[in-house]
């Protein structure tokens, strides 16, 4: 990341990614990078954009993982990646139950706790057969983009 993307940011964005977010620079780098983030008006429309890239982030780990296992030849990698393709169908339902709450004002607990099991188990499938996931830097990412949902949705803003 460039040393000025933190001062590089608004204000609205900073706080945002600085509010109880454990990477904080992941998150100005994504919000950052998105031309969206600078038409925010507050940290509800910011919230929104993270639904949406992370969102479209599963979505895109989900066609690399379907092409993973299309591909893949080694019955132990292709078990996991098949586990973890149902986990990430799971998983984009719950980005769509977690938009729908925050447009309705509703609580996320549920869905994001979710969501973060659909990772998890990801992940587990490839950690318990003492396998190098493919997708391990994806899942990271996802779990940082739902951990920005939780905390500013938790901390609350307007």
């Amino acid at each position: 990341m460039h040393p000025n993307q933190a001062t590089s940011q608004s204000p609205l964005v900073s706080n945002f990614c600085n509010n109880g977010v454990k990477d904080p620079n992941f998150c100005l780098k994504v919000l950052g990078s998105d031309p969206r983030s600078k038409a925010a008006k507050n940290a509800h429309d910011l919230e929104g954009l993270t639904i949406d890239l992370g969102s479209n982030m599963a979505k895109t780990v989900t066609n690399k993982c379907s092409a993973l296992l299309r591909s893949e030849k080694d019955p132990n990698i292709k078990a996991a990646l098949g586990s973890c393709t149902g986990a990430y169908g799971l998983l984009n339902l719950d980005f769509d139950s977690i938009r729908e709450a925050v447009q309705s004002g509703g609580n996320i607990d549920k869905q994001g706790a979710d969501a973060r099991v659909a990772v998890l188990k990801c992940n587990h499938d490839f950690d318990d057969k003492k396998l190098t996931s493919p997708l391990a830097d994806d899942n990271n990412n996802l779990l940082n983009f739902i951990q920005i949902i939780l905390a500013n949705a938790v901390n609350g803003h307007d």
